[in-house]
């Protein structure tokens, strides 16, 4: 008898429960019933020219529109709302641009550049972000783990120091020699960014803007946290005043701190203090301070310029670079730089580096504009903001820059001061070219520890990301380990091969979750029509005769083994061990009885509850078809329940519904077993009549 004839109520086994029968999943009569509409599906030639035809109708709108997608500061600036936003957008314009002196000198000098490069970066591209850019409230310009990266490779490229400061004059720790031509740190700085900006604008060409979605949280948090210790042992030789030289290559995080250890005894003194007190005094307006002003205004103190300040005064007062020997910045010069061509012939050497920066800068840019906009309710073009980036490296490029990022310091300030728009960017560029013009040579006796304590302490929040691995452990230890391959990968390996772990990582972590996802044995709440899994909820009861089993997960070709071994592992239903023990005397069944349990002989129907089952292929359906002729010889029939509309057109174009008929096929799990226990219950009393 088909467990779907009968009455269109019944009575469930629980007593006066009253369920309504829903229609099978026939996908033949439910289209006619419901009157199926298949969306149009042109074929290739057909899209061509529908696409050309929307390309080449572009009205005036259209065109305004495209325009201004591309060019996003024509849509707020005409708008622009003065009275409210312009004293908000000036007063974060000063705050950031004080933030970018001190800030882009020490992480010019992090990526073994002249100083003022860094304020150069703060410059030039930003005038061309701020006119490209969908977010608002993103502060670009010189960020550690980028510039830590472009450093990498200027120490492997960069032949002579660059003469226009006495930083790069009095150490040889990144020169390599070649004998056919030499290029200075600036110069591969450059080009650098020139190949950054290409790699970033054919991403944007593309439409590859959500490539960061493949980089997931704990991914970016060990590998930003494995950076900044590379960040902090590049520093140490200037906090310490002593000489290193620079390796290269896996391991040599630990080359440098065995020749650090070796180096301690010849730390300058002056360095050392002059050091010491400037962290002193950052730790403590951080941890002390500036919490306590921050309820009383959302204007920072600009302490590291205060910092830089007090130190380039002091310095100068007392001679330090003379008497005690202290590293200086050195020759600052004023004016704009010329523009000048990167040397293209070195793209070709900095390609790879420059894609992995790239994706790093635009990772971390995106992610920190994706929050601003989430918190201010405005929308962000993830392509339009690699085209931002991209054009504002092409152009800093000319003008001896390093590539830019955001600023997660800078970003919060420019919010927090009363930023609203990316005007902010051309005030933040006014003060800078003041600077520029007229005031730089006044920090060209600044002691060179003072750079790096403020580096130092700017880690601590990159440091504490290590939080992120306690969270994470007692969620997820798959997540944490990709936070522990990215971090180890980084700090042990180098930072390029320690992004590329995590990023394999990350994807054998997917791969594994799709192959092998969570399986369960339901049973049912009683009184209700929630089913759950029966090891973890002792209120659950199984019917006898009707076993469920839940597959969490899609169901391919590489994971189909899984499901087989799972199915039988969960139920306990074996097709080939109940076949062989219903051909067993009654003896012999007698003796196999430990082998086989009792709810397997009772075991009549068996449901796989396919709710969590996204997609199927062909070889899943052939799967199912196959298991379905095992357990049909064991006396079992196979049933599927709560299948989504793609899965279940798969099964019927892969042929699996001629197997599985409609009339075992159920909208949910209780579905199923209302109607099978029915059809038993039918099926014993029509039995029961035959004898009588």
């Amino acid at each position: 008898m088909s467990p779907l004839s009968g009455m269109d109520q019944s009575e469930s086994d629980g007593g006066c429960e009253v369920c309504v029968v829903r229609p099978s999943l026939n996908i033949t009569q439910r289209a006619s019933k419901y009157h199926y509409c298949p969306p149009p599906d042109p074929g290739l030639l057909e899209s061509i020219q529908n696409k050309a035809k929307k390309s080449c109708s572009c009205s005036g709108r259209c065109i305004k529109s495209a325009v201004t997608a591309r060019v996003p500061i024509l849509s707020w600036l005409p708008s622009y709302d003065f009275r409210a936003s312009l004293l908000g957008d000036v007063l974060s314009g000063i705050t950031v641009a004080i933030m970018h002196i001190p800030q882009g000198m020490a992480f010019a000098l992090l990526g073994g550049l002249p100083p003022i490069t860094g304020i150069y970066m703060a410059f030039f591209p930003i005038l061309i972000y701020a006119l490209l850019a969908s977010s608002r409230h993103c502060s670009m310009g010189s960020f550690a783990v980028v510039c830590l990266m472009t450093g990498k490779v200027v120490g492997e490229l960069a032949t002579i120091p660059d003469t226009s400061s006495p930083l790069f004059g009095n150490t040889t720790d990144s020169l390599l020699t070649n004998s056919t031509k030499t290029y200075t740190p600036v110069q591969v700085a450059a080009v650098v960014a020139l190949m950054n900006g290409i790699v970033e604008i054919v991403l944007g060409l593309l439409q590859v803007g959500n490539l960061c979605v493949y980089l997931s949280d704990m991914l970016v948090s060990g590998f930003t946290t494995g950076a900044a210790f590379h960040v902090l042992t590049s520093q140490i030789k200037y906090l310490l005043g002593i000489h290193v030289n620079t390796y290269n290559g896996p391991l040599k995080i630990i080359y440098t701190y065995k020749e650090i250890f070796s180096q301690v005894l010849n730390a300058n003194p002056a360095d050392t203090i002059i050091a010491a007190i400037t962290i002193t005094v950052l730790a403590v307006n951080a941890e002390v301070l500036k919490p306590w002003i921050r309820t009383k205004t959302k204007i920072p103190i600009p302490i590291e310029l205060i910092v830089v300040s007090i130190g380039t005064l002091v310095s100068y007062l007392a001679n330090l670079h003379n008497v005690y020997n202290v590293r200086i910045v050195g020759e600052i010069p004023t004016g704009l730089p010329e523009p000048t061509l990167p040397p293209f012939e070195l793209m070709p050497a900095v390609a790879v580096d420059s894609i992995i920066i790239s994706i790093v800068a635009y990772t971390v840019s995106f992610s920190m504009a994706r929050i601003f906009a989430k918190r201010h309710n405005y929308n962000i073009d993830a392509n339009q903001e690699l085209y931002a980036l991209g054009a504002s490296n092409v152009f800093g490029s000319f003008f001896s820059c390093a590539p830019i990022a955001v600023s997660l310091a800078r970003s919060l300030i420019q919010e927090a001061a009363g930023g609203v728009t990316q005007l902010t960017s051309f005030v933040c560029c006014f003060i800078l070219l003041f600077v520029l013009l007229f005031i730089g040579p006044v920090f060209e006796t600044l002691p060179n520890s003072v750079l790096s304590s403020i580096i130092v302490v700017a880690l601590k929040g990159m440091f504490m990301q290590v939080k992120d691995l306690r969270r994470v452990w007692a969620v997820s230890r798959a997540d944490a380990l990709i936070w522990l391959a990215s971090f180890l990968g980084v700090v042990i390996i180098d930072i390029d091969y320690g992004l590329l772990l995590g990023i394999v990582v990350s994807l054998l972590v997917l791969l594994g979750r799709s192959q092998q996802p969570k399986t369960a044995r339901l049973g049912r709440v009683p009184n209700t029509d929630v089913y759950l899994d029966v090891n973890k909820y002792s209120v659950t009861v199984e019917t006898p005769t009707v076993s469920i089993f839940q597959f969490n997960g899609p169901l391919h070709f590489a994971n189909s083994e899984y499901f087989r071994q799972q199915l039988m592992s969960v139920t306990g239903l074996v097709p080939s061990a109940i076949s062989a023990t219903k051909t067993l005397s009654e003896k012999e069944q007698q003796l196999e009885a430990d082998l086989t349990t009792q709810l397997t002989r009772q075991v009549q129907w068996l449901v796989i509850e396919m709710s969590g089952v996204s997609y199927t292929d062909s070889t899943g359906g052939n799967l199912l078809s196959q298991l379905s002729k095992e357990y049909k010889q064991a006396g079992i029939t196979l049933c599927l329940a709560a299948l989504s509309e793609s899965a279940l057109e798969t099964l019927e174009v892969c042929g699996t519904l001629k197997v599985i008929p409609p009339e075992y096929i159920f909208h949910s799990a209780h579905d199923a077993v209302v109607m099978l226990t029915r059809s038993d219950s039918s099926a014993t009393a029509d039995n029961a009549c035959t004898k009588l």
